[in-house]
């Protein structure tokens, strides 16, 4: 593995790890031309989630799982999510956060607004992000649920993008 690290055994793992490359390695992000990069990533990251999907469907806890938790391991969901990120890297100064299927954007996300319902995202005002999914909805609660709760139950990863000054400050420090 030339991208991924030795021992990601779930999903979670290796979208936290492919999110933080694509943050990196975006050519949309970077001075340099990165593409040659990315497409090494998103080839290790593919062959990756077949191995993980693989010894998923062949565990014995395989066929206890409900149709939902089977889910996770859907390819047309998985390049969806992927492909969000991938536009979401390229906005400064916001904080992409990943609970199960859904994609929660926090931070400067006013310049951006427009280019965020174009992704199909929508504004929640409970939550005070913008938010995506990719899974069926099930709504459990009458009222709406924290995001502790929501983080409690499906675990988070938080990806935050660099300002051009926070860059700045970091090449400098080099």
């Amino acid at each position: 593995m030339k991208w991924f690290r030795d021992g990601i055994d779930n999903l979670t793992d290796l979208r936290t790890c492919y999110k933080k490359l694509i943050i990196k390695y975006h050519p949309d992000n970077n001075t340099e031309d990165t593409t040659s990069i990315m497409q090494e990533i998103n080839a290790e990251y593919d062959s990756l989630f077949k191995k993980l999907k693989s010894a998923y469907e062949k565990s014995a806890s395989y066929e206890q799982q409900t149709d939902r938790q089977k889910q996770a391991y859907d390819w047309q969901k998985d390049q969806q999510i992927r492909a969000i990120i991938m536009a979401l890297s390229r906005f400064e100064g916001i904080e992409i956060e990943l609970c199960g299927t859904w994609v929660y954007v926090r931070g400067n996300t006013y310049p951006y607004r427009k280019q965020l319902k174009e992704l199909g995202l929508r504004f929640n005002s409970h939550k005070e992000c913008w938010i995506v999914h990719y899974d069926d909805y099930y709504k459990y609660h009458k009222t709406p649920v924290s995001m502790t709760y929501i983080r409690d139950k499906y675990g988070s990863v938080i990806i935050r993008t660099e300002s051009e000054d926070e860059k700045d400050r970091r090449l400098q420090s080099c």
